[in-house]
């Protein structure tokens, strides 16, 4: 629009105008009800217009709105940080809380880094990652990023310290099959360390299921088991990135415990606040703070808004809504459903592949071959097709990635709708899904 000047993503598109929410739906200025059943996208987890979590936000700004972590701390921080290590039943003990999760895993980067430096691994520094990864948009984080799309265009400031293979079932990188794999892609993990040098390797870092890059793609049920191995037998930290994950999206508080493993770090951000106020964080386990602290060093990471009592407040609302309503088993529960309806509905389809994911986290993999696998031309952008039918003609949102083959290829898509969703909006979202497959599928001479 000629007088509007948000800097958009797309210059010329003419974005649908939000007045208000409720629940997973979003109203434009003319009335228009609009489907969210992307959550944000990932992020607004328990659901549009919570008068309990604005509440909160409220209140804390009127008592104060902001104390610089560096000089005080508030009691709301101290309650929030808290409730980390009680929603991770232990596992972790002390958390740095940021404004989003690029923030949060350049944080874990650096104490990565200073861990080691501090005990006397000077010549410990490299992140080792995957490809098919994305851990976040500033260009420490996009370096360890191996989301080739996301990366195109910035090549010159990112530095390399190697890239492994993703956990990719559907598409393994080494050929096999998950019922009889050595692996292959946890061994990758120790070549690489082992290739680099066990004493230049501070961390590896990985999502527990994939985000955007794979779309919901699942890990081996053994496969982080190995990995924790690897990295505990050369003194290499893991950090788990649990960005679009962690605080229920996968039917546990965290998805890396549907592994049996505990990482030494993990990052969180987006459903941590419900999206009612911009925050993400780290928290590390007792293991880790106390051989950072025994060193008598101190973590100085600046970042203004860092720990912020409102992003608090926001927080322990947040948590407080979750437990109360008990969505945490909603999200369990409604997410086996929308996988098994997207699954049938599947069977009709000839471009729906592989379906995949852990609670409301649900991922699509189109294929112009089901047998094969083989993907669509990338000039088709069949995953943008059906994202852009359900908004223009289903008036629903839903996320749409590409180069899931190997960066090059491939289309998925995610459905990821908040927490509150009942049993008979899933059937909905399915059915919009479905007309909006199809339109696709006729206009592109799919039979």
């Amino acid at each position: 629009m000629s007088d509007n000047h948000v800097l958009s993503l797309d210059f010329d598109r003419e974005y649908p105008r939000i007045v208000r929410g409720d629940r997973i739906y979003m109203y434009t200025e003319d009335g228009t009800e609009i489907v969210d059943g992307a959550s944000g996208p990932v992020l607004v987890s328990l659901g549009h217009g919570i008068d309990e979590i604005a509440d909160a936000v409220r209140d804390q700004t009127k008592k104060i709105a902001f104390v610089h972590r560096d000089d005080c701390v508030t009691p709301v921080l101290e309650e929030s940080c808290k409730t980390f290590t009680e929603a991770s039943n232990g596992d972790m003990y002390a958390t740095f809380q940021v404004c989003g999760g690029s923030e949060a895993n350049e944080i874990a980067i650096k104490l990565a880094r200073n861990y080691h430096r501090f005990r006397g691994d000077q010549t410990k520094y490299k992140i080792i990652a995957r490809w098919q990864s994305y851990h976040g948009s500033s260009m420490g984080v996009m370096a360890i990023s191996g989301f080739s799309s996301r990366r195109e265009g910035y090549e010159p400031y990112l530095f390399e310290h190697g890239h492994v293979a993703p956990c990719y079932c559907y598409r393994c990188w080494f050929g096999k099959e998950p019922g009889t794999c050595g692996l292959e892609c946890a061994q990758a993990v120790e070549d690489e360390i082992l290739a680099q040098g066990p004493d230049t390797v501070a961390a590896f870092i990985a999502e527990p299921i994939s985000g955007m890059s794979l779309c919901a793609a699942e890990a081996h049920p053994d496969y982080f088991k190995r990995v924790r191995e690897i990295c505990d037998k050369y003194n290499v930290l893991l950090i788990l990135d649990e960005v679009m994950t962690g605080w229920g999206r996968t039917g546990k508080m965290f998805a890396y415990q549907h592994y049996g493993i505990v990482p030494d770090m993990v990052s969180t951000g987006k459903a941590v606040s419900g999206g009612y106020y911009p925050l993400a964080a780290v928290s590390v386990t007792k293991k880790f703070y106390d051989g950072y602290h025994e060193t008598g060093a101190k973590f100085k990471p600046g970042y203004s808004w860092s720990g912020n009592p409102t992003g608090a407040a926001a927080q322990l609302a947040a948590y407080k809504y979750l437990n109360e309503h008990d969505l945490l088993e909603n999200c369990r529960v409604q997410g086996e459903y929308l996988k098994k309806r997207i699954s049938e509905i599947a069977e009709k389809h000839p471009i729906m592949g592989d379906i995949r994911g852990k609670g409301l986290m649900v991922g699509i993999e189109l294929v112009k071959n089901k047998e094969t696998k083989e993907p669509f031309a990338p000039k088709l952008g069949m995953a943008s097709q059906v994202q852009d039918e359900c908004l223009e003609v289903q008036n629903m949102i839903i996320e749409a990635s590409s180069g899931c083959f190997k960066g090059t290829q491939g289309d998925a898509l995610v459905i990821s709708p908040a927490f509150v969703i009942t049993k008979d909006e899933v059937d909905m979202i399915v059915d919009k899904l479905d007309k909006a497959i199809t339109a696709v599928e006729e206009r592109n001479g799919v039979k």
